[in-house]
């Protein structure tokens, strides 16, 4: 169990405190969902767990593994690795404050009230969505067919394809048929496929991620999109 968390299950946190801090939520329908949930809470096989101010994770925090319908932070989430979520079952994170993460890959019901700084943000399916209610300010950002809500601005160094987003400023990203994938993905994660221009020349030509699983579990476990090119050496004999 997290550290410093509360269960609902366990009778550590009552009722009327899980009511009053998803009170909070900014989409409600989420609100309408959990607080269905609480009556049947035994069925669904998972608990409730609220962290009263702030919360470190050192490695990574899977609110599946967690065996976490909801997870509350009323204050700012640290998680040194990686955060991620599921959609079958739906899980939930309410963060009050700033989240930080190495990397995110969110398929279930994530809402932040503060910003967002990660390394990586990928979305995953279109069940569930995200919501940021201040920046987000990520290395790169892969939506999928995620649905995401940035209340403030998207500092991104790279954005891949046309991500499902309601923001003022929509930011420009890479096609997924844009040979310039292959300079953030290796061309196993991609499908490529190789021809001539009309002189001759080999050209590669990307339609879209080959392996989305990969990606995905290539950032989970922290690993690299594009792998660095093996340098000569430059020992003399």
């Amino acid at each position: 169990m997290i550290a410093d968390a509360r269960s609902f299950t366990a009778g550590q946190v009552s009722r009327a405190e899980i009511l009053a801090a998803i009170d909070g939520f900014r989409e409600e329908y989420k609100a309408e969902q959990i607080a269905e949930a609480l009556d049947e809470i035994q069925d669904y096989n998972a608990d409730i767990l609220h962290v009263a101010g702030d919360l470190h994770i050192e490695g990574d925090l899977d609110l599946g593994t967690e065996g976490a319908l909801l997870l509350i932070v009323d204050g700012n989430l640290r998680v040194d690795g990686a955060y991620t979520d599921q959609d079958d079952p739906e899980t939930y994170l309410l963060v009050t404050g700033d989240m930080h993460a190495r990397d995110v890959v969110t398929a279930g019901w994530l809402e932040v009230h503060g910003d967002l700084h990660v390394g990586r943000l990928i979305g995953d399916y279109n069940d569930c969505s995200a919501y940021i209610g201040g920046d987000v300010l990520a290395d790169l950002f892969y939506g999928e067919e995620h649905f995401f809500t940035i209340e403030g601005e998207l500092d991104a160094e790279v954005v891949i394809g046309r991500p499902r987003l309601m923001i003022d400023d929509e930011p420009d990203g890479i096609d997924l048929d844009d040979p310039r994938l292959l300079e953030h993905f290796d061309r196993a994660l991609l499908r490529t496929v190789e021809d001539t221009a009309d002189d001759g020349t080999p050209i590669i030509e990307v339609d879209g991620l080959e392996n989305f699983r990969e990606v995905k579990r290539l950032v989970m476990e922290g690993a690299p999109l594009k792998t660095p090119p093996i340098l000569p050496s430059t020992s003399r004999s």
